[in-house]
């Protein structure tokens, strides 16, 4: 009876335990995976009174936060009066962004693929991992023996990124520009990068508030302390800036993240390791050096075989004390029986 008493309890905490894990990986794995799949954000259409239009489709290829860039794969595709009867331009046209950057498509042109580079005018990553970055950009386009004429377009704009927060916002267009697109761009970090970060800076904090433990133990109670102790805080000091750079998209040292935990931890730890050596060295003593003990146990080990040679002459010597004994008993009673 006891004995099933105990399976069940331990089967229990093992039950309780993969439940905690699975109640903790299921949800995070599918914020994740909700990160990362591919969904349209911003999806827009122009009024179109002519017939023809062109459908844009752009795509987040990438985001660099350390360079303020982020970086669209656009498509064009023909439609209505402009497309031929394979679905292709039948004549040259312009795509433009922001009047910065002009794309030539000329006719007939099936694989028209257009990559645009650009830059966030507002954000800084020494916010990491709450850094947020906005910029704003306008799409038109127009034929290109007539750059007056604007084509109506429709516009779709999505992103595949499991490690930023995109989030377009289409921005209501003048009253004479309503032949263009213009969006509003505010980029952060996605929520599986805030927890991780978050994460591993609590995680420093454990880290160093253990070693401060176990080093009042040492300098305060007075708990023996030897070489392989001292090794645990130098190896901390080692192993930080690793678990620092395992934070995805991490920028360099001196953002938020390092003010709030690697700073203080980074010299919470140093304290403690060098606490802990000092005790180390400021404890030892000659008499329980490594030579005193040699010679401790040499006398120890001379001073038995002293004994035991003491001991072995004594013996021999009470041996031949009772030879001659015997012998002086034998002669005494010859002499008798010969009387």
């Amino acid at each position: 009876m006891i004995t099933c008493c105990r399976i069940l309890k331990k089967l229990v905490i093992i039950i309780f335990i993969l439940g905690s894990l699975l109640a903790i990986i299921i949800p995070t794995w599918r914020i994740y995976s909700k990160d990362g799949q591919e969904t349209t954000l911003v999806s827009y259409s122009a009024p179109n009174n002519h017939g023809e239009s062109l459908h844009i489709f752009a795509n987040v290829l990438d985001v660099d936060f350390s360079g303020k860039t982020y970086r669209l794969h656009c498509t064009v595709k023909p439609n209505g009066t402009l497309a031929n009867e394979y679905g292709q331009l039948n004549q040259p046209v312009f795509v433009s962004f922001s009047s910065l950057s002009k794309y030539y498509i000329d006719a007939g042109d099936a694989n028209n693929p257009i990559d645009a580079l650009f830059s966030y005018h507002l954000g800084d990553d020494i916010d990491y991992p709450f850094d947020h970055y906005s910029s704003t950009f306008e799409v038109y386009a127009s034929y290109a023996n007539d750059t007056t004429h604007v084509i109506p377009i429709t516009f779709s704009l999505s992103a595949s990124l499991t490690s930023f927060a995109f989030q377009p916002i289409i921005v209501d267009p003048e009253p004479n520009e309503t032949d263009r697109v213009s969006l509003k761009i505010d980029t952060g970090r996605s929520p599986t990068t805030i927890g991780f970060s978050i994460f591993t800076c609590v995680l420093m904090w454990a880290l160093s508030l253990v070693l401060t433990t176990f080093v009042y133990q040492v300098v305060i109670r007075r708990r023996r302390v030897d070489a392989h102790a001292c090794m645990v805080g130098i190896s901390m000091l080692f192993a930080l800036p690793a678990l620092r750079s395992a934070q995805p998209g991490a920028p360099e040292i001196g953002c938020t993240s390092d003010i709030v935990s690697f700073y203080w931890n980074m010299a919470i730890i140093a304290i403690d390791s060098v606490a802990v050596i000092i005790c180390w060295v400021v404890r030892w003593s000659d008499k329980n050096g490594p030579s005193s003990s040699f010679y401790n146990i040499r006398h120890d080990s001379t001073s038995g075989n002293s004994d035991i040679t003491c001991h072995s002459n004594a013996n021999v010597v009470n041996t031949k004390q009772t030879q001659h004994t015997e012998r002086l008993n034998a002669t005494d009673s010859s002499n008798v029986t010969i009387v």
